[in-house]
């Protein structure tokens, strides 16, 4: 199997979750038309703070006390409203949020290791920039549900009205806040790891 199959293979399974639940949160807080876009930044974002470890750096937000605070600033940040902003000139407070909500779930991130993915982290810790491509087509196959979305909100007139209604704004509003709590309570890593189990490849 290539790794780019395995990769969709593990979109579907429980250990993609986390990234997939936080890009879907940070959707639903953006404002129109900014859909593709932001998943592009997240999925760079989760790319490079899942690589960096590799270079032997903690980047931190995967403890409660950073991981809380990086995550609830960052759904914060992705959420702000934009009303006061002058129009076309673009909302980089929005956009780090985004960035940083990436970076938790990168940092925190327990992947479906199968054998294709198995070989791009043995090359990774050997020397992490050969591995940094295999990471990137890896993630870029876990997070096509992520772009498809992005994309049929924009396409689709029932989609972005789904996703631009007062209902689905609160929802998101809430799923975010409950995932702050859950990092808060330290539940997130049993989550993660329950997530792995669950999974198979």
């Amino acid at each position: 199997m290539s790794l780019l199959g395995e990769a969709l293979r593990a979109s579907l399974q429980p250990c993609s979750y986390s990234l997939l639940i936080l890009a879907l949160v940070v959707l639903g807080l953006r404002p129109p038309k900014t859909r593709l876009p932001t998943g592009g930044v997240y999925y760079v974002s989760v790319t490079l703070f899942a690589w960096v470890p590799f270079w032997g750096v903690a980047p931190l937000l995967d403890s409660r006390l950073f991981g809380t605070i990086g995550l609830a600033a960052g759904l914060l940040l992705a959420g702000w409203p934009t009303r006061d902003q002058k129009p076309g000139r673009p909302n980089w407070w929005g956009w780090a949020g985004v960035f940083l909500v990436g970076a938790f779930a990168g940092a925190t991130w327990l992947p479906c290791v199968g054998a294709e993915l198995g070989s791009v982290l043995t090359a990774a810790s050997r020397d992490p920039w050969s591995g940094l491509l295999g990471m990137a087509l890896y993630l870029l196959g876990v997070m096509w549900p992520v772009f498809a979305l992005a994309v049929l909100s924009d396409l689709v007139p029932g989609i972005r009205r789904a996703m631009e209604s007062r209902r689905t704004i609160n929802v998101t509003r809430v799923a975010a806040l409950l995932l702050v709590l859950i990092v808060a309570l330290d539940i997130y890593p049993d989550l993660l790891s329950r997530f792995a189990q669950l999974s198979t490849l």
